[in-house]
């Protein structure tokens, strides 16, 4: 089946414009007001304040996404501390995420969400507290499900689209809009601002003080580490990166700088790196672009405009030769993905279950196209419902029929998306495992990057670690401790919460 143009996107070949498309939202500042009657904001003062380091999200409505392109960095400098009274928490009422592991299943005869601990792509939600989870009931911690997505505890819906609205646009994951910003308190940095100054002054380098302190859980949001690094700079007229780079080396220093960038800033360093001189990593390529959210998709192509001044399709383009892959990429890019709240229906699971047996096993010769449009195209939920309809229907596994019909960076590929939504956490623990125990040594960029991005997911990290082992028969802390060793091991131990020192 050939890719076919949806309404609104670039003919194939060509990124989205920087100005984004009609009918997507408008840029920050630039949100009406309420109708007469309807909600309108607190005075100041009368809800209560975030614990220091969280960040709550807005009552539904109030939030607008920019459009790919139209949000700018801060500029360098001292960290803008947002005036008080200004970090409302959502109204009592609103819909809450159910905790990790607590999905419920729907009717009988319907198509089976993925099991319990498996999550959908990182959304924007406000981070755990870290190391060790915040007491339900109490205020840091709490995060809100986006609006069209089922209020904790109940279920979600299933069945044809015309019995429902449109699905509802997920945000970014935390830490992929500057708009995020304006609902997260400052926290007090000079203590910590201090400590590593003089961890890194003098002769020597107190690198255990430098875990601590990054890896707290006061530094778990990516907008708490981005005023840490401000603060440090502008208080001390240094440069925290220079430093770090100065005085760390190796995995340590990796991890450092990582947490530093923050992970919309990480991604957009994994594809340059997978992309500049010879050859392709294609593997950091998919890592960080396949199973991901539009929302997300469209802050890392305008981050990377930004950064790199280079479109990102067209750096790809020029990178890899494959002109199958450059295809899947541009579908990919186009951010055309059915949102996470969007519906199984089974005459469309059914439809698309035929069409990927008739691309690959039916013929002589696979359409990667076809395949890759489907794949690409669903949620986490509709890729789960495929492979289990495909098992039922053809007694074969969707990821046995793929690593027989397909070979090398397109199999990895489509087994990279299949598993994105059929069992995420299981997913997460292979890729971790793949990276860490290899004959020849750990994979460091890859390992890096995977458990760097799992830390900014507490939920999702707690349940790769569990995957991990029912999968493999290990504790993931007992096989980091074997693989790696000295300050690199320290920092790894307590991004995955089992550092003892």
């Amino acid at each position: 089946m050939s890719h076919q143009q949806q309404a609104g996107q670039p003919p194939f070949g060509q990124a989205p414009p920087q100005g984004g498309y009609y009918s997507q939202q408008p840029p920050p500042g630039q949100y009406q007001q309420p109708p007469p009657g309807q909600y309108q904001p607190p005075p100041p003062g009368q809800y209560q304040q975030p614990q220091p380091g969280q960040f709550q999200q807005p009552p539904p409505g109030q939030y607008q996404q920019p459009p790919p392109g139209q949000y700018q960095q801060p500029p360098p400098g001292p960290y803008q501390h947002q005036p008080p009274g200004q970090y409302g928490q959502p109204p009592a009422g609103q819909y809450q995420t159910p905790p990790p592991g607590q999905f419920q299943s729907p009717p009988p005869g319907q198509y089976q969400q993925p099991p319990p601990g498996q999550y959908p792509p990182q959304q924007w939600q406000p981070q755990q507290g870290y190391p060790g989870q915040q007491p339900q009931g109490q205020q840091p911690g709490q995060y809100y499900a986006p609006p069209g997505q089922p209020p904790h505890g109940q279920q979600p819906q299933y069945g044809y689209p015309q019995q429902y609205a449109p699905a509802v646009p997920a945000p970014a994951s935390l830490g992929y809009d500057p708009a995020q910003k304006q609902f997260y308190k400052p926290v007090d940095t000079k203590p910590d601002v201090e400590t590593l100054r003089n961890a890194m002054k003098g002769f020597g380098c107190d690198k255990n003080a430098l875990i601590r302190v990054f890896t707290s859980s006061k530094y778990a949001s990516p907008w708490a580490m981005e005023q840490l690094v401000a603060d440090f700079n502008s208080r001390l007229m240094r440069n925290l990166i220079e430093d770090i780079k100065k005085e760390t080396s190796g995995g340590l220093e990796d991890i450092l700088l990582a947490l530093i960038r923050g992970p919309l800033q990480n991604d957009v360093r994994a594809i340059a790196k997978a992309i500049d001189g010879a050859g392709t990593d294609k593997v950091a390529l998919a890592d960080v672009l396949l199973g991901r959210s539009n929302a997300d998709i469209r802050a890392i192509a305008a981050e990377y405009r930004r950064v790199r001044g280079k479109d990102l399709l067209a750096d790809i383009r020029g990178d890899i030769s494959d002109e199958k892959m450059v295809r899947m990429y541009s579908m990919v890019l186009t951010a055309n993905r059915q949102e996470p709240s969007a519906p199984v229906n089974p005459a469309d699971i059914e439809a698309k279950v035929t069409e990927l047996q008739r691309a690959t096993e039916g013929i002589v010769g696979a359409n990667e196209i076809a395949v890759a449009e489907i794949l690409i195209q669903s949620n986490g939920a509709q890729l789960a419902a495929m492979a289990q309809r495909y098992q039922s229907k053809f007694h074969r596994s969707l990821e046995d029929v793929i690593e027989d019909e397909f070979r090398g960076s397109m199999e990895d590929a489509f087994l990279h998306m299949l598993g994105t939504g059929s069992d995420l956490a299981k997913a997460d623990a292979a890729w971790l495992h793949a990276s860490l125990v290899r004959r020849t040594g750990p994979k460091d960029k890859h390992f890096i990057y995977r458990l760097t991005t799992l830390y900014w997911d507490r939920g999702r990290m707690d349940a790769a670690k569990a995957a991990y082992e029912r999968v493999y028969g290990k504790k993931l802390a007992r096989v980091v401790k074997d693989a790696l060793d000295g300050s690199y091991e320290d920092i790894s131990m307590a991004l995955i919460g089992e550092w003892k020192k």
